[in-house]
């Protein structure tokens, strides 16, 4: 008897339609390397096998994972959709203005807009210029952080990261992180082979 094909969610064959048609506009090449019923994995050609990408039902994501560890996200997506009487809505949308909630004709449509369009405006403006990856880790690793570097100048400023986590506090009042950047380890990955 004949296999029967499996039938792909419909945010799946969206995404495979929208990524074939704009596959060209993408500064970093990237490939489609896996489908199956849970989602979409890309693979950005020519970069480390640390970085990749993620289509669910419900997000896109770019995931660094290191030394076997899934360790940060670079980008997060998401798109919650809604049916209303006149279309489509994303669920994650604040309406806190006066103005009606942005209704779309189709699923397609909202995918786009909060999915597929931001991931390659990303890619282009984030991830192209980009030269490394930092990845970091403080004391025993239960804390990481990862961020694209695009010159020598961003190693130089404070670590977002770090001055946010040695703002936390525990309930107690303690902090959550005391130590310093002496107690956070760094990688730097070259995202791209250097001109010689």
């Amino acid at each position: 008897m004949p296999k029967k094909r499996l039938l792909r969610p419909r945010i799946q064959r969206a995404f495979v339609r929208w990524f074939n048609e704009n596959r060209t506009r993408f500064e970093v090449p990237i490939r489609l390397t896996r489908i199956t019923a849970n989602g979409v994995e890309l693979r950005f050609q020519n970069y480390p096998d640390c970085l990749s990408v993620r289509l669910s039902s419900k997000e896109l994501n770019v995931h660094v994972k290191w030394q076997g560890q899934w360790w940060d996200m670079l980008i997060s997506l998401d798109a919650w959709v809604f049916h209303t009487p006149g279309g489509y809505k994303c669920n994650c949308c604040w309406d806190d203005s006066e103005e009606p909630a942005t209704i779309f004709p189709s699923r397609e449509a909202l995918w786009q807009d909060h999915l597929f369009d931001p991931f390659l405006k990303w890619v282009n403006e984030k991830l192209a210029p980009a030269r490394w990856l930092q990845i970091s880790g403080a004391g025993d690793g239960g804390c990481t952080w990862a961020q694209l570097i695009r010159d020598e100048s961003e190693l130089d400023k404070p670590d977002r990261t770090l001055i946010l986590l040695q703002g936390l506090k525990r309930i107690d009042g303690t902090p959550a992180y005391d130590g310093g950047e002496e107690g956070v380890t760094n990688w730097l990955i070259p995202l791209k082979a250097e001109a010689s």
